[in-house]
């Protein structure tokens, strides 16, 4: 069987702290994974060296069963890996649309100015496509943080992203957007 995502033996040290050691995890295609565990056990370190935060001291990483080196959150990207932070990462200043296709926006040619039709189309096909009605021209400070959670996810989609990592999704958001969130992931899945 050939896994989407291998991690073998991942290690990362920090000063006077063993943060990961010999870490292993296998990730199918369509599947949703949890990592559990206590406060201080690794798993967001894990999570950020898959993302490119962070650099693993040994271990490897296969994506398709071919092994990658990840140096960068942009190279994670590039390699279709995409993580959602626990603290929201959008601007709040920016509507939805500009949040979703932030540094990917459609120009018109040579003069660099942003088609706003085009960008709302863009970041409208993309909520339609996980079920969602959030207004692309509203600004991102006006929505909840679960509808902000939605826009990160829509924003990891716009990348192709065949695994998007999701860091604590669940901590600030209610009992029925959790479920809302759940319904999302297991679409995407």
């Amino acid at each position: 069987m050939q896994y989407l995502l291998q991690l073998k033996n991942i290690s990362k040290k920090f000063p006077g702290v063993i943060a990961l050691d010999n870490v292993s995890l296998n990730v199918q295609r369509g599947q949703v994974h949890a990592l559990m565990g206590e406060n201080g056990a690794g798993k967001s370190t894990l999570m950020k060296i898959l993302a490119g935060n962070y650099q693993a001291d040994s271990g490897e990483i296969y994506l398709r069963g071919k092994k990658v080196n990840i140096f960068s959150p942009q190279e994670s990207i590039r390699h279709g890996i995409t993580m959602i932070y626990q603290e929201i990462n959008l601007i709040r200043e920016m509507t939805v649309a500009e949040n979703i296709c932030l540094s990917r926006e459609p120009c018109y040619p040579l003069i660099g100015v942003v088609k706003q039709k085009d960008l709302k189309l863009q970041a409208t096909k993309l909520l339609d496509k996980i079920g969602v009605k959030i207004k692309t021209d509203a600004k991102l400070s006006t929505l909840s943080i679960a509808e902000q959670q939605i826009v990160e996810i829509v924003k990891a989609i716009s990348y192709n992203s065949e695994i998007i990592i999701m860091d604590e999704p669940t901590s600030a958001i209610t009992e029925r957007e959790v479920e809302t969130l759940f319904n999302i992931i297991r679409d995407l899945s």
